[in-house]
């Protein structure tokens, strides 16, 4: 069953249908998950356990980077494994949130195939999902954590206030504060969460220390990137941080005049790419990606957010440069700038 369209009501309960008999359930969402995706999944684990009384367990692949992500966890204590402590076969049940099975990143264990699938990604183009139990796939909707909150009110339970907290940050942060991939989905679900949110905890969460690494890094993308026409591209080169491809990207966007951003880096032989697009200019950021990659890697996202993963062959300094040097080419041609002169920020 897919619901990406009929009544509201009928979402939750088929969620609640395909699981009922199931004895023990593993959440997973993408490889070094973001505050939407363990966030709901946090709240796809409480949801379940509560409503069926069946034992749910949040696990990761990866690690988790960002210093704000990091402080998520441990402002607001969420239950969240390793997933190489993990013994699949102890569950008879499957969930994945923000993510979707044939994604590149995105590990799904050996003789576990997945009963529920909730996302607000573009799908991959997987015929399986169709013979899921239960996918509820809206790309309309800005996070998947709104998503969860809709779940909440249609089987109207009260949400506790960690729960609350998580999933508010989560819709901030896919939404960038509701300024980007904005549905009336995500509108009434921060309207919901707000009262309910943990102020304190998320202060903490949105305000960590960070390290030195941090501005380093940042002082590297300043560096490296070059304004063509209406587009910015910058490298990371080799970090050991592949979150901050993204939250460099989501930085330039606010340069005046921008209307693309593009961000890459090298982490653990894999070359890690983040697509920012100001709001309605036309062409779709997963879809640019889409035409720049040309099958290479593996891509996902939806609006004007979007990013992929390219395994490297040769990650020597030459062959990074290789790599960075036709991917600039590929998409400089896709935005029409390749005529453009480069300029620096400074």
């Amino acid at each position: 069953m897919i619901l990406l369209k009929g009544k509201e009501e009928t979402r939750a309960r088929g969620l609640l249908q395909a699981l009922r008999d199931k004895k023990a359930l593993l959440v997973l969402t993408h490889t070094n998950p973001d505050p939407d995706g363990m966030a709901s999944g946090f709240a796809l684990a409480w949801l379940v356990e509560k409503e069926l009384g069946i034992p749910a367990t949040l696990a990761y692949q990866g690690d988790i980077f960002r210093a704000e992500n990091k402080a998520m966890v441990k402002v607001l204590e969420l239950p969240m494994v390793p997933m190489a402590k993990v013994d699949p076969t102890r569950f008879d049940a499957l969930a994945l949130v923000d993510t979707q099975p044939g994604f590149g990143h995105t590990v799904v264990p050996e003789d576990l195939f997945p009963d529920v699938v909730v996302d607000h990604h573009v799908s991959p183009g997987d015929k399986g999902v169709l013979e899921l139990p239960f996918a509820d796939i809206r790309p309309d909707v800005g996070a998947t954590s709104s998503i969860l909150t809709e779940y909440t009110r249609e089987l109207g339970l009260e949400i506790p206030s960690r729960v609350a907290t998580a999933l508010y940050y989560g819709i901030r942060t896919d939404t960038a504060d509701l300024s980007r991939n904005v549905s009336d989905v995500d509108r009434k679900a921060h309207l919901d969460l707000y009262p309910l949110v943990d102020r304190e905890a998320l202060r903490a969460i949105t305000n960590p220390t960070v390290t030195t690494s941090y501005f380093q890094a940042l002082k590297k993308a300043l560096t490296t990137a070059r304004i063509y026409g209406s587009a910015v591209i910058c490298s990371l080169r080799r970090t050991d941080n592949p979150e901050m491809v993204a939250e460099v990207a989501d930085l330039f966007l606010r340069l005046e005049g921008v209307s693309w951003v593009i961000c890459g880096g090298l982490f653990q032989g894999t070359y890690y790419i983040s697509v920012r697009a100001a709001e309605r200019k036309g062409k779709d950021a997963w879809l640019l990606l889409k035409d720049v990659l040309k099958g290479e890697g593996t891509f996902g996202g939806h609006g004007s957010v979007a990013g992929g993963r390219i395994p490297t062959v040769d990650d020597s300094d030459r062959g990074l440069r290789r790599l960075e040097n036709r991917l600039k080419r590929s998409f400089l041609e896709v935005l029409g700038e390749r005529g453009s002169t480069p300029r620096k920020l400074g």
